[in-house]
């Protein structure tokens, strides 16, 4: 590593972030929210990676130029950024920050990896097959990443746009939502086959239920989420706000949580068994932000979600308690720019420790 690096991992691990507040004095204390949030600003290129209970960053590193999004398998011990300027995907390792670059087709855009994390699947803005656009996901194997990256066509509509990829729970199958095209697919793994499922406007991200039945998708076209029922394949839209992204599901599958990429930056809550109630509007951050992604912890006690105020603001990380649908902390980032992509692993890097971690 570079020793400009080292000075600046030195200073993020030992100095807190200083401008991370709590917004309400009944929040919860710092030990009920562990593990530790990954999260990249795509202006800079970096990331930074926050201690869920304290919002202290832990470290902060260069990941590429575009760095969009963010996953991380916690098989392999290794966090991916789409660094979509560069075409190519950065590995991190968890515990000792090394990096490495994969190269891919251009503009790797956002990733979620398998159940088991063992294959990573990224969806490309921009793939062609003999000069011809192609909707695409590329698939990584993420054990030591010598295999070649397979790539995989993602519907039958030249002119579509894969966005965010879904596998299900067994791997057999993967849900794909289309920005452009305006439609969600389904991929069978070991075919190839595609199976047009539905047309949505402006498709965004999707997520499956427990048992397979039904497949959420966020419709930022329209500001809805679309329930399909994959056995009747009867769709049900449901108002939540505006331009939804990011879903999330309570382990109970009674509520379900959605990013909203408007402004001011806010959550909508969705009520799954009563679909007739008014989804719930919960703002994260003031006048003149935008909402981004978000991801849940596992425990299904806490949301954190980005948001940003343009390229030349300062955006951060809002904590929102599922329970009481209030803002619990804030995290801002350490520099200007968008935070964007985020993720949240259930492992904690520890200051005192260098490069050991522990594990909640």
């Amino acid at each position: 590593m570079s020793s400009r690096f080292m000075l600046r991992l030195a200073v993020a691990l030992f100095v807190p972030l200083l401008t991370a507040a709590l917004s309400g004095a009944d929040g919860p204390p710092d030990e009920a929210r562990a593990g530790s949030v990954w999260v990249v600003n795509r202006d800079k290129g970096e990331l930074a990676v926050f201690d869920a209970g304290s919002g202290e960053v832990l470290a902060q590193m260069a990941v590429g130029a575009g760095a969009h999004d963010i996953c991380i398998s916690e098989h392999a011990g290794k966090a991916y950024v789409m660094a979509e300027t560069i075409n190519s995907v950065t590995t991190v390792d968890t515990r000792t920050l090394e990096t490495e670059a994969i190269p891919v087709s251009p503009m790797p855009h956002h990733c979620e990896p398998s159940r088991d994390g063992r294959t990573l699947y990224v969806t490309l803005a921009s793939h062609t097959v003999g000069g011809t656009a192609t909707p695409t996901y590329a698939t990584i194997d993420t054990k030591d990443h010598s295999g070649p990256v397979q790539y995989v066509t993602t519907s039958l509509d030249p002119a579509a746009r894969a966005h965010g990829p879904n596998p299900s729970p067994d791997g057999r199958t993967v849900y794909v939502a289309h920005d452009v095209g305006n439609q969600v697919t389904r991929v069978d793994t070991d075919t190839g086959a595609v199976t047009f499922l539905a047309s949505i406007p402006r498709a965004e991200e999707s997520i499956l239920s427990r048992f397979g039945r039904l497949l959420w998708v966020s419709a930022r076209g329209d500001d809805t989420v679309r329930r399909i029922d994959l056995e009747t394949n009867q769709m049900t839209p449901i108002p939540v706000g505006h331009e939804p992204e990011s879903l999330m599901l309570t382990p109970s599958e009674r509520t379900l949580v959605t990013s909203l990429r408007g402004t001011p930056a806010a959550l909508s809550f969705v009520d799954t068994v009563d679909l007739a109630r008014p989804a719930e509007l919960v703002p994260i951050a003031g006048a003149g932000t935008f909402g981004d992604l978000a991801v849940i912890s596992r425990d299904g006690r806490f949301v954190y979600a980005t948001f940003d105020a343009g390229s030349a603001g300062t955006g951060g990380v809002a904590v929102v308690d599922v329970h009481t649908r209030r803002v619990v902390d804030t995290w801002l980032y350490p520099e200007t720019g968008r935070p964007h992509g985020i993720w949240y692993s259930n492992r904690t890097r520890c200051p005192s420790c260098g490069s050991g971690e522990h594990r909640h």
